[in-house]
């Protein structure tokens, strides 16, 4: 599974890479990323963290560039937020929209709000309400966050600080968007960003750090704290989350058709063609060949007749890629019946001694009983 998780600036990511592991630096496209590991009780991740500067969009750029070069299955955007309604500091707040609260009309008779709203993963706001029930996550804080409630409600952003309750924007923000929990200056610009990618799932979580009415009071400490709380509960969610009824295990076309071309129709599975594999013991490979079969039948009689064609071969690849370019459902479909038959050919690897000193090279070894490697 991998997770791209996004700070805007410098403490947030202090928080989050600090709970990675096997950690190396990586520059790309003009970005730097930390890229490293985290295990969950379900899941590997892959973890990708970077820093990516405040305001809406620059935060949209930075979502855009990560999703194309890494392809996550899961986008976070993590680190602090101001409260406004029902907020305490040190508090967490898990966005279920975002509001865009600049988007409007300015005229002689003032300022006609035009609202724009975006909707968060329903699955991961349900794993996280799940989460928010128990204490688990607090033991990831350094000070335990006693006393700090789970929020979960809209977080507005807009390129403004809003540092008063008196302030225009202010009202502005109440009067069209008044179920706000709290406001920074990204979440819309990352769930513009997001929308598009129905397969990626995207949340964003954020630790109170200041209140609107005392916002020139809150000092480092508090967003350090407000930081760290937001960071332990991401990693609490990606521990316990399951995502394997919901998130797609993606793989990028070129690795996908090369996989399926050496599974289907490489030399030696070329003899099981006219079968339509009957004989293979692995079942969802008949299945992704019976998907198959159909959509290339004069590509696939043409290397029939010399299965070493390098010509009938590139016309088969150049078909297979443009089909599933084509279309992200059968892509779907095909990536899970390619992933099915790795765990069938794995299984069937696999070797159970019982009561034994015999090893067989080569096999995945599960062994019971009297056991001991060599001669004696």
């Amino acid at each position: 599974m991998r997770v791209v998780i996004l700070t805007p600036i410098a403490l947030e990511f202090k928080a989050v890479s600090s709970r990675v592991t096997a950690t190396t630096t990586v520059q790309q496209g003009g970005n730097v990323y930390l890229e490293g590991k985290f295990k969950g009780r379900h899941h590997d991740y892959e973890v990708i963290v970077c820093e990516t500067g405040s305001k809406n969009s620059t935060l949209a750029l930075a979502a855009e560039k990560a999703i194309q070069l890494y392809h996550p299955n899961l986008i976070i955007l993590t680190g602090i937020a101001g409260g406004v309604k029902d907020t305490k500091i040190g508090d967490i707040v898990v966005a279920t929209r975002a509001y865009g609260y600049e988007a409007g009309k300015e005229s002689a008779d003032g300022f006609a709000t035009r609202p724009e709203t975006y909707q968060y993963s329903k699955e991961l706001i349900a794993a996280a309400k799940a989460i928010s029930r128990e204490e688990n996550w607090r033991q990831g804080a350094s000070d335990q966050a006693p006393g700090t409630e789970v929020l979960f409600g809209p977080i507005a952003s807009g390129d403004k600080v809003i540092a008063s309750t008196t302030s225009a924007t202010y009202h502005i923000l109440k009067y069209h968007f008044n179920d706000t929990v709290a406001i920074e200056m990204e979440s819309f610009g990352f769930a513009q960003a997001i929308a598009p990618y129905r397969d990626i799932h995207g949340i964003n979580i954020r630790g109170i750090s200041d209140l609107l009415d005392h916002k020139a009071a809150s000092d480092g400490n508090n967003q350090v704290m407000a930081a760290e709380h937001a960071a332990a509960f991401v990693y609490e969610l990606l521990y316990q989350l399951d995502g394997s009824t919901f998130i797609q295990n993606k793989m990028d076309t070129k690795t996908l058709i090369k996989e399926i071309f050496d599974l289907l129709f490489s030399a030696d599975a070329m003899k099981e063609i006219g079968s339509d594999f009957k004989s293979a013991a692995n079942g969802s490979i008949r299945e992704l060949w019976l998907k198959i079969k159909p959509l290339f039948i004069e590509e696939i009689t043409e290397l029939q007749k010399d299965p070493k064609d390098v010509m009938a071969q590139s016309e088969l690849i150049a078909k297979l890629k443009a089909t599933v370019e084509e279309n992200d459902a059968l892509k779907t479909e095909w990536s899970k019946l390619l992933e099915a038959s790795k765990k069938e050919t794995a299984a069937a690897a696999a070797v159970n001694i019982i009561h034994s000193k015999n090893v067989v090279q080569g096999s995945t070894i599960q062994v019971t009983g009297d056991f001991r490697l060599g001669d004696g």
